[in-house]
């Protein structure tokens, strides 16, 4: 492996803090929604099926044996109402520092997060899976998870310093910079009472050419990006933490709880007692071996 590519990343302080596994059933019916982690770094391994992901303000076609690289503080989550067939396993790293980009960054914000894997295909394969059922069997395997992690983290690198990235016009980074300013309101205000209008003041840009652009670029309009922000987070919580649901509600600015449960069964498919309680037994699986 090259020497030069794994000395940009210091893997002694970097901690596995989350393994995920979703298998196709699961994923066509429950899709996760858009949603963000402060300072961890996802490595989504797609093991089958297809689907389409965003990543930041892009939604990108993915396939079996591609790799999403989720920045941390980046907006990212399966693509609403589209068909998904993806089984999937998700390694969560923090404390990740890649020389020259901010804390839990593998990648810089306008490059391609989406990785078609060649040289180490085959291991990453074997590996994410691994990483998973050890995780599942025993908290003893924890130290083996988190080595087998950085291994894959040290390969996707070297992939990268490999790879050939194409140049983008400056007509689509133009129109990107300003999706991606968009995109950084609508993330700091997502839990506020919002509206088209106010936005596009902000923006000193026309509610209609903002919203026109807007869903062009992202394929969402800028209040179905709200709620579908909402809705993400509201999974994150879900699955990563005990809150009551309706200090989830209150934090994620839903109305009620009557209110949050309707909107999460409108775009999950199930209620939000019935997602933790499924994420639940992954972890009583894992405690019980």
């Amino acid at each position: 492996m090259n020497t030069l590519s794994n000395q940009m990343i210091d893997t002694n302080r970097i901690t596995l803090t989350g393994v995920f596994y979703v298998d196709a059933a699961y994923t066509q019916k429950h899709a996760h929604m858009l949603h963000k982690h402060n300072g961890v770094l996802e490595l989504l391994y797609v093991a089958e099926g297809m689907g389409r992901y965003i990543v930041g303000s892009r939604e990108y076609a993915v396939n079996a044996g591609d790799l999403i690289i989720c920045n941390a503080e980046t907006i990212h989550g399966e693509a609403p109402f589209q068909e998904h067939t993806m089984q999937t396993y998700c390694c969560a790293l923090s404390h990740v520092q890649k020389q020259g980009l901010p804390p839990g960054c593998l990648i810089k914000a306008q490059h391609r997060p989406v990785l078609r894997l060649d040289t180490f295909k085959k291991a990453i394969s074997q590996i994410m899976p691994n990483i998973y059922e050890l995780c599942i069997a025993s908290p003893k395997h924890a130290m083996i998870c988190r080595e087998l992690a950085i291994s894959v983290l040290l390969m996707v690198e070297h992939t990268l310093y490999h790879y050939d990235r194409q140049e983008r016009s400056i007509h689509e980074q133009k129109y990107e910079a300003l999706v991606r300013k968009i995109t950084d309101y609508l993330d700091q205000h997502y839990t506020e009472a919002l509206s088209l209008e106010q936005v596009a003041r902000w923006m000193h840009i026309s509610p209609s050419h903002l919203s026109h652009l807007f869903k062009r670029e992202t394929g969402l309009s800028p209040m179905q990006y709200v709620i579908h922000r909402r809705i993400g987070e509201a999974q994150s919580l879900l699955m990563e933490t005990q809150l009551p649901i309706h200090e989830i509600e209150e934090r994620l600015g839903f109305g009620s709880s009557c209110h949050l449960t309707s909107m999460f069964k409108k775009y999950v498919g199930i209620s939000p007692r019935e997602y933790r309680k499924h994420f639940s037994n992954q972890d009583d699986q894992r405690d019980n071996a």
